[in-house]
This record gives C-alpha cells, structure tokens and sequence, in this order.
C-alpha cells in the first residue's frame, strides 16, 4: 500500500491536470492537492487525503481551488531563504516563541497545535 501511495503522489504532484469527472468526489487530484500546498487563506488546512479525497469532504476539510485568485505557495508569513536550516527548523522556532510568549496554557497550546494565525 505504502508502495501505491507513493506511486500516485507523482501523479498528483504533477502538472498533468485531466478532469476525472465523477472520481474527483473520491480520489485526490493534481488540482485538488495544489489547494493542500496552497498558503491563500481559503486553502489552509485544507485536502489531506493522499490518494482519497472523500475523507475531506466528509470531515469538512475539502477545498476547491479560488476562482478569484491564482493560488500562492509556501508558508504563511515565512521568510525567504536558502539555509537548510532555517528552511527545515523555521517554522518550529516561530512556533515554540510564540508559545512561550503566550499567556495561559490554552494559548500556549493553541500556538503549537491551532491553525496558523490562530
């Protein structure tokens, strides 16, 4: 099964973008999966599923792609930079400041465990 998702991660990372017609309500898609990776507002956390997308509509997490904007990649408020280090432990460091500089247990843990912004 491992060997199957990992086959079909290249179709849905890829360009090649048909329209499935009615599997799109169940298998994640090219489309679909550029919403996951999208940092636009209406995308964040956002179309988990790796090959199946039904889980997503069922648990309210699905997305379409915005139809009024061109979607944008990356992180939301991340800085630019090409060190591996910042790259790979950036966003882990930002988190646990913010949680040291929140008040109260639940902020603390809404800073490292709620949706980004939050």
């Amino acid at each position: 099964m491992l060997g199957i998702n990992l086959l079909y991660q290249f179709f849905i990372h890829s360009d090649f973008a048909p329209k499935l017609g009615a599997l799109e309500w169940v298998l994640n898609t090219p489309s679909h999966h550029r919403v996951h990776h999208a940092c636009n507002e209406p995308c964040l956390d956002r179309n988990y599923g790796g090959i199946l997308i039904v889980f997503d509509r069922l648990f309210g997490t699905f997305a379409e792609r915005p139809s009024d904007q061109p979607l944008r990649f990356g992180l939301v408020g991340g800085t630019p930079s090409f060190n591996p280090i910042r790259i790979a432990l950036g966003e882990w460091i930002a988190m646990l400041g913010d949680a040291w500089k929140a008040r109260g247990a639940g902020a603390k843990l809404r800073a490292l465990f709620g949706p980004p912004g939050g």
